[in-house]
């Protein structure tokens, strides 16, 4: 920051308008000095009840034609959010706010669904766009920009330029909606954002629940992330309440420009307590809760598709606990609710985990780093590297599982193999070592890129790669108490020669703070017999907060049991893993993810209706009388789950 009354040097990245409206959109456009040209595509907020004021869009259409703009589109795409609500229609939505087609000054544009045309996202391997589709219009327009309007979200806080730039792509199955917009801000970002403050919608959930403010502010900028931070700021908001923002600031970096006009927070601005948008985040970390609780928060939007029975139930009593929890007493009846539905989630999420594994989700994720800041010299230097940790375990005896092992500064050094009677050639020809670490048991997803590839001087070839890899929690039955997914991101060197195949691996960062190490190494070894199988590692996983005050160090006579018994379990799976892709067998656990377009379950409704009634049941002086589902929404008895589990009501 300059010091006071000096100019800085910043280029300008984003200004905020008070006082006017949208003819301040003109004056800030010209000050900010975008490149625009060619074809443009205005991304618009289009979902209800809070789009984007038409008379923004069309003061940004009459903008870009003037400035030599043609065509101009106006466009969104359908999502979940839309169809859960009862809209399935880009036409109609945009026929809700208000674009007709032409502006008050007669300029023409047409009105497209964004997720008609698609073509391959121009993004490179690491993305977690790689391997899917993109709008063709905003893939190739010279100028895009995003419309976005200023909202609180229980979830997230609020919700502005990110969540409309989403409308870019389609929803991407098992892939989290903030790697979607990073990678989209990364790769597709948008030429200039503009955000409707005019009438920012505030309170618990205004994204969903409208409570406009007369604010007349706008917000424009040729930097996304800042159009957002200032965004937050106005509705009184850090910026990184939002998943969102904390995921794309990661991913891209602070904003290089600097922003003018008044940060202050809107008078009359306010949002959902932090704790119940603590207790709604914990539920919407399951896909198919987090499309109930949206679903069922305010309601019935205008020309939306009537409701079913169940939702109609659900949303008639969900939506008053979230009208009253921006306070510190009001948020209590959510808190409560949202609480009870992510104990039952996390529950059902620890049963799974140790005992149903075709009932996880798999998951789909950005690699998380950039391979190219790591020089070759830290990629061939791998197996130099976890020499010294090979070293460690050669010599110390097997345990009854034919395991070797040694703590070292807390992890685990340990080696463990199994010889299979497959002839090497045929066995490296069916198992490829450089995909060895999916292979292992309980890998959920990642992704794996190649950075470079070239043969030795000794006749082994020598490829370079990037990976990062989930796994369910280690050891499984910490789940019961929180445990997080493993989840690491490294560097690895495969080496292939006509005897031995290896894979080295070295973490670099656990971007859930999972893992403080997870090195090692898998190896292919040709032997008289057929191939010996060996893993060697170094591993130190991090507890759940619930085991925080326990220190197994201390009692190593629990703790080591418990150790072998975790290692023996997952490599005898991982071994057979590796024997059924040999022999041409399914291994993998869990489901594919749910796919954006299926219709929200009526299980996952259940769900949250069950933890409503439960609680109004155990109000006092609650009113005994009817089902206040009408019958209509469950029967007594079991109640399923969004995982599929039978929850049974005991007697209170």
């Amino acid at each position: 920051m300059a010091p006071r009354g000096v100019p800085s040097r910043d280029p300008l990245a984003c200004i905020v308008v008070g006082g006017g409206d949208v003819d301040a959109l003109g004056p800030a456009v010209t000050a900010l000095a975008p490149e625009l040209s060619g074809a443009a595509v205005v991304l618009v907020r289009l979902r209800q009840p809070t789009p984007v004021a038409s008379s923004v869009v069309h003061a940004l259409v009459d903008l870009l034609q003037d400035r030599g703009c043609s065509p101009v589109v106006v466009g969104a795409t359908v999502q979940a959010y839309d169809r859960d609500r009862g809209h399935d229609s880009v036409q109609e939505l945009a026929r809700l706010a208000g674009l007709g087609g032409r502006t008050a000054t007669g300029t023409r544009y047409d009105v497209v669904d964004l997720g008609r045309d698609l073509v391959a996202a121009r993004v490179p391997d690491t993305s977690v766009l790689s391997g899917h589709l993109a709008s063709r219009a905003w893939v190739e327009a010279p100028t895009r920009v995003v419309a976005a309007r200023a909202v609180t979200d229980l979830v997230d806080g609020y919700a502005a330029g990110l969540t409309t730039l989403l409308g870019a792509a389609p929803e991407v199955a098992g892939a989290e909606a903030a790697d979607v917009a990073a990678d989209l801000l990364a790769h597709l970002a948008p030429t200039l954002v503009v955000v409707d403050a005019l009438e920012a919608s505030v309170g618990p959930d205004g994204g969903r629940l409208a409570q406009t403010l007369d604010s007349r502010t706008l917000v424009v900028a040729t930097d996304l992330l800042a159009a957002d931070s200032a965004t937050a700021a106005l509705l009184g908001l850090d910026r990184s309440t939002s998943a969102l923002f904390e995921r794309a600031l990661l991913a891209v970096g602070p904003s290089p420009g600097r922003t003018e006009g008044r940060l202050t927070m809107l008078e009359g601005a306010h949002a959902a307590h932090p704790l119940a948008r603590g207790a709604a985040r914990s539920v919407a970390v399951e896909p198919r809760l987090a499309r109930v609780l949206s679903a069922a928060t305010g309601g019935p939007d205008e020309g939306a598709s009537p409701a079913d029975a169940v939702l109609s139930t659900v949303r008639a009593l969900l939506t008053p606990l979230v009208v009253a929890a921006d306070d510190p007493a009001g948020h209590l009846p959510l808190t409560a609710v949202l609480g009870a539905v992510g104990a039952a989630r996390q529950g059902a999420l620890a049963w799974s985990t140790g005992v149903d594994k075709d009932t996880v989700d798999r998951r789909e994720v950005p690699l998380g780093f950039d391979p190219a800041a790591y020089p070759v010299s830290a990629y061939d230097g791998l197996p130099a590297f976890f020499a010294a940790f090979d070293a460690l375990v050669e010599g110390i005896p097997e345990n009854a599982d034919g395991m070797r092992w040694r703590l070292v500064d807390g992890a685990t050094v340990f080696e463990v193999g199994r010889e299979v009677r497959a002839d090497f050639d045929e066995w490296v020809a069916r198992v490829d070592v450089a995909a060895g670490i999916s292979l292992m048991a309980d890998y959920l997803g990642g992704r794996r890129v190649t950075v470079s590839s070239a043969p030795s001087s000794t006749g082994t070839t020598r490829t370079r790669q990037a990976e990062r890899n989930l796994y369910l929690p280690q050891p499984n039955y910490l789940a019961a108490w929180g445990g997080e997914p493993i989840d690491v991101c490294k560097i690895e060197l495969v080496e292939r020669s006509p005897d031995r195949h290896r894979l080295t691996w070295r973490t670099v960062s656990s971007p859930n703070g999972s893992a403080e190490f997870d090195d090692g190494s898998l190896t292919f070894t040709r032997t008289p017999s057929g191939t010996l199988v060996v893993v060697r590692g170094r591993q130190l996983f991090a507890l759940p907060a619930t085991w925080a005050g326990i220190d197994l160090a201390a009692v190593p006579e629990l703790r080591n049991p418990l150790l072998e018994e975790a290692y023996r379990r997952f490599f005898t799976t991982t071994f057979d893993n590796l024997e059924a892709c040999f022999e041409g067998r399914g291994f993998r656990i869990g489901r594919p993810p749910m796919d954006p377009a299926e219709p929200l379950l009526t299980q996952a409704l259940d769900l949250v209706l069950g933890a409503v009634t439960d609680w109004l049941g155990d109000r006092p002086g609650s009113p005994a009388g009817p089902d206040p589902t009408g019958g209509a929404a469950r029967a007594t008895g079991p109640e399923v789950d969004a995982q599929g589990f039978r929850h049974v009501r005991g007697a209170r």
